[in-house]
């Protein structure tokens, strides 16, 4: 083959390589690091000619194989070397296995830094009014929350120590991961009905499995119904923290992540909620939130220390993978670009609320067979109206835009 006709095959593989290597990069920015690090200070046309000569020669050794063809399986041999699959465990809430292998050193001063997962997909948030339906347990945060058009200012003090954050994909659970985790538990089919894996009998309670809920965004999630058979957990002295953690130990379903419990003892049933919280290096602990910035995780509800319904996110093996982030300042703009339209001469001014708390937090992002947790920012403030006080929520994507589709 002439020099020319070599120097146009190695240019077409190396789109293809570059194509390839878009969404199938083995592990987050490890390629990149050791790459740069090697191979620096050569020139483009040698790096390209040592790494793929000895594979180009190797295959054109065996008889009667195209050029086209060596590029094909070129191609085919880079998609298929980085697929990780995960898994459903018992009592495995979020357990996570990265695809790291360890700490990578932070990226070069102006290095585009992008995990292995590809674009991300962009949440989509509820600051507007709230949402009419929702199937994440509530939970109270000292004032309610206010959904309605509000001014927004910025008076805090925001100083983001980090510029990249974990995300975290989990795979769809099928049928068979639900029939498994049932299993575990002891429960038996039922039955398949419309919006659930599958409805499961054990011996004092009914227990369902729900996949991901694409809108609004809701985690994969399993909620446990007592039978009037259900006996009382028994525990001098116990408080209902205390006979929640029983109860969830009784049945293998403590969860595996960092959280903290809040107990809503207002009224009858007696709310026991473990909020999940996900580590981000170099920030700490960051909770889950759903779409109006209400923290979620885990409930049980207690009447007469007998458990009435347990509901939480059903237990899943996760992904792991860094990405850019974007500034605080950045951040603080996009919430404050959140501010109802000025009115001309309104009836009834908006009220304006003084947003002074910032904080990271993670929000499901549906996607298909493989959905994302990805952090995000929330600001919050409080304000009266009609003489009672509420808090309201702002959240806004913290990915960086240019890791994230539109």
């Amino acid at each position: 083959m002439s020099e020319p006709d070599d120097e146009l095959e190695l240019q077409a593989l190396q789109r293809q390589l570059d194509d390839a290597f878009e969404t199938t990069r083995p592990r987050a920015g490890f390629e990149d690091e050791l790459w740069l690090r090697m191979q620096s200070s050569r020139p483009a046309r040698s790096r390209l000619r040592d790494a793929l000569s000895g594979l180009l020669q190797g295959i054109r050794e065996v008889p009667a194989v195209p050029a086209g063809a060596v590029a094909v399986l070129l191609v085919v041999v880079i998609g298929v070397g980085t697929v990780a699959l995960s898994g459903l465990g018992r009592g495995g809430g979020g357990a996570t296995s990265s695809t790291q292998g360890g700490n990578l050193s932070a990226p070069d001063a102006g290095q585009l830094y992008a995990g292995n997962f590809g674009r991300l997909p962009s949440p989509v948030f509820n600051n507007g009014a709230k949402s009419s339906t929702t199937t994440q347990p509530n939970t109270v945060q000292g004032a309610s929350g206010y959904f309605g058009p509000v001014q927004l200012t910025w008076t805090g003090k925001f100083d983001l120590p980090i510029s990249t954050a974990p995300v975290f994909r989990y795979r769809e659970p099928s049928i068979n991961d639900a029939d498994q985790f049932a299993s575990a538990l002891g429960a038996v089919l039922r039955t398949r009905p419309d919006g659930f894996l599958g409805s499961y009998q054990a011996s004092d309670y009914t227990l369902k499995v729900r996949g991901t809920v694409q809108s609004p965004p809701s985690s994969p999630a399993y909620f446990i119904f007592s039978s009037l058979s259900m006996p009382p957990v028994e525990a001098a002295g116990a408080t209902p923290q205390d006979l929640a953690d029983i109860f969830l130990a009784q049945h293998s379903l403590q969860p595996q992540w960092t959280y903290t419990v809040v107990v809503d003892s207002s009224s009858d049933p007696v709310k026991v909620r473990y909020q999940r919280q996900f580590q981000a290096p170099g920030y700490g602990a960051a909770y889950l939130v759903d779409i109006n910035g209400e923290r979620y995780g885990l409930e049980v509800d207690l009447s007469a220390n007998r458990p009435v319904l347990a509901s939480g996110l059903l237990p899943m093996s996760s992904e792991e993978a860094n990405y850019k982030v974007v500034s605080s300042g950045d951040a603080i703009s996009a919430a404050l670009a959140l501010s109802a339209p000025a009115q001309s001469a309104p009836a009834t001014p908006l009220p304006t609320v003084q947003l002074n708390q910032a904080e990271l937090v993670y929000v499901l992002v549906p996607a298909g067979n493989h959905s994302f947790y990805e952090p995000a920012f929330m600001f919050s403030g409080m304000l009266q109206v009609n003489g009672q006080t509420y808090v309201k929520r702002i959240l806004v994507p913290a990915i960086d835009p240019s890791q994230r589709t539109p």
